[in-house]
């Protein structure tokens, strides 16, 4: 009961987003004045709360900035860190609900080591009165362990000895400080043990998982955004990423990977991600490109007007365009759906349209209902051509020294030695590989023609200028689907990207039913991010289509934060 009890306690702090982060590890030191310093943590608690809730008001009621964690460590320290408008968005009684809660943990912490202490006690008194440790055999044979024993698959329990007690062997014998250390390990391998199980439909742990089950799994998928989910999932499952099912030891793998990634410190991966990033810019040749201001405004002073704010617009049924009433005939649900909105968008209103908007007022439903021809490398030069103009007049607009956009770098690289577009049947245009390619190495990367925007409404106008330019608005849906919306460094502003070359071809592929199997993968085996470099992760075939899974590096949902 004792363990069951204290395995609850753990996965409560394994699993919260709240700053709680100094306690356990105190716990395990097991020091004399352990108590103390917890009371002095809830004095300081105490002194310390009305400033805090205080905090959380001024700056939730200003629309900046508010406090949403916030935590006390076991020597009586305030952590606190801030993000959108927690006060904002859910009042004074979450505010008063997070602090009870870090209260609450505070409180079930001290419990939890105390049965500990005292179980531990109990074991030492069967060894002697003045004994302080117990041995491998004793643990094992301890009345609570026989029935977590018969849970164990061989070896776990000898891994867990030696883990907490530094030991290479089950010799030797165990302090407190390494019997609560103990018993958090069995209590975190006992629920990654039955959540396995919960997630396998309650089979044995011989049962693989997939990931849509693992990443259903509420207390995941909350806390962890899909990008950084896939990243532990492929680290977990290293060279059988390709089988797409996760053994129980794999999973173990990741439990503890995640742990990890929901208690990282985000300062300094932000930190680490920058300068990784400038390092980059340098070796590409794009030097300036480390210095350009990022800021949260549009970069053109725009009306900020509200969807439901704009003028009431709709097309008569005697003055639809012929390719709006053609859409109003299609068989195809979706066209009927693109007409419908099309004939309510006002033109007028073409600063203010989303990207959504943008995809039904372009009619690319209706563009893909048939397949799309290949670009041949004159349109390709063409549309290059037309943007750069566009930058150049671009700039004469809107408040001055804004980089709105700019190319990746100065490299310019032929592809065409390892892959070429061709049309992959339901996929539609791909990129075929055009001769054998190895697990490894480089399959292409952004260059001189991977274009970068600051703001979403410059990418909104470049749109316009390829549809008025070419007057093919398959054209234009074709740049507005090949673009998609990523970061440069975790935490970073999200930009539009945009390839104007074949790159844009590149299909997905995932490790689930109804896709065909990725082979290509966003940064070497080993990186934690993208950093627009693309590997082939398995042996590729001449002939095979080069296929990524997309959520590696695209923030798919992410238009709406970058204007769009």
């Amino acid at each position: 009961i004792m363990l069951l009890y204290t395995m609850i306690l753990k996965m409560n702090r394994i699993l919260t987003t709240l700053a709680v982060v100094s306690i356990a590890a105190t716990a395990v030191d097991a020091s004399a004045d352990y108590e103390s310093k917890i009371q002095a943590a809830l004095d300081n608690y105490a002194a310390h709360s009305d400033e805090i809730l205080q905090r959380a008001i001024n700056e939730g009621s200003e629309g900046s900035a508010a406090i949403n964690t916030v935590g006390i460590d076991a020597n009586g320290d305030i952590i606190s860190s801030s993000s959108a408008a927690l006060y904002a968005d859910f009042g004074l009684k979450a505010v008063d609900a997070e602090l009870d809660e870090i209260n609450k943990m505070i409180e079930q912490t001290v419990d939890a080591y105390e049965l500990d202490k005292e179980a531990f006690e109990e074991l030492t008194a069967e060894n002697g009165e003045d004994s302080t440790t117990i041995t491998y055999e004793q643990l094992e044979e301890w009345d609570e362990m026989s029935d977590i024993l018969k849970l164990f698959k061989h070896g776990e329990f000898s891994n867990l000895w030696r883990k907490a007690t530094g030991s290479d062997s089950d010799e030797g014998e165990m302090k407190l400080s390494q019997f609560v250390k103990f018993n958090n390990l069995l209590d975190k391998l006992l629920m990654a043990k039955a959540s396995f199980m919960k997630l396998n439909g309650g089979r044995n742990t011989g049962t693989g998982i997939s990931y849509d089950q693992l990443w259903n799994m509420d207390t995941l998928s909350d806390d962890t955004p899909q990008n950084d989910f896939f990243v532990l999932w492929k680290k977990a499952l290293g060279q059988d990423v390709l089988k797409g099912v996760m053994s129980y030891e794999q999973f173990l793998v990741f439990w503890d990977l995640a742990e990890e990634w929901l208690e990282r410190d985000l300062s300094d991966v932000v930190e680490e991600e920058k300068e990784r990033r400038e390092n980059y810019w340098v070796k590409s040749g794009n030097n300036n490109v480390a210095k350009v201001e990022e800021v949260d405004d549009d970069g053109y002073n725009l009306r900020k007007i509200k969807v439901e704010d704009w003028p009431s617009y709709f097309i008569a049924d005697e003055d639809l365009p012929e390719d709006i009433k053609a859409g109003f005939a299609s068989d195809d649900e979706d066209i009927r759906n693109e007409a419908a909105l099309r004939r309510r968008l006002d033109p007028d209103m073409w600063d203010q349209f989303s990207y959504w908007d943008l995809h039904a007022y372009f009619g690319c439903e209706m563009a893909f209902d048939s397949p799309r021809p290949l670009w041949t490398e004159q349109q390709w030069r063409e549309v290059r051509d037309l943007y750069h103009e566009f930058i150049e007049e671009d700039k004469k607009i809107g408040p001055p020294g804004k980089v709105r956009s700019y190319q990746f770098s100065k490299e310019e690289v032929d592809f065409s030695k390892t892959f070429i577009p061709f049309q992959s049947g339901h996929k539609g245009r791909g990129l075929q590989a055009v001769r054998d390619i190895k697990a490894g190495e480089l399959v292409f990367k952004a260059t001189n023609n991977t274009i970068i925007f600051n703001y979403g409404h410059t990418w909104r106008k470049l749109l316009f200028a390829i549809n008025e330019h070419f007057d093919d608005p398959g054209m234009t849906c074709d740049m507005h689907v090949w673009s998609w919306v990523q970061d440069l460094y975790d935490g970073g502003p999200m930009k539009v990207f945009m390839d104007l070359d074949s790159g844009s071809l590149l299909n997905e592929g995932r490790d689930e039913a109804g896709w065909d199997p990725p082979n290509v993968q966003c940064g070497m085996p080993d990186a934690t991010r993208c950093d627009m470099d693309y590997y082939a992760f398995r042996d590729i075939k001449k002939g095979d289509e080069l296929l990524i899974d997309y959520r590696e590096f695209a923030f798919l949902g992410s238009w709406p934060s970058i204007g769009l």
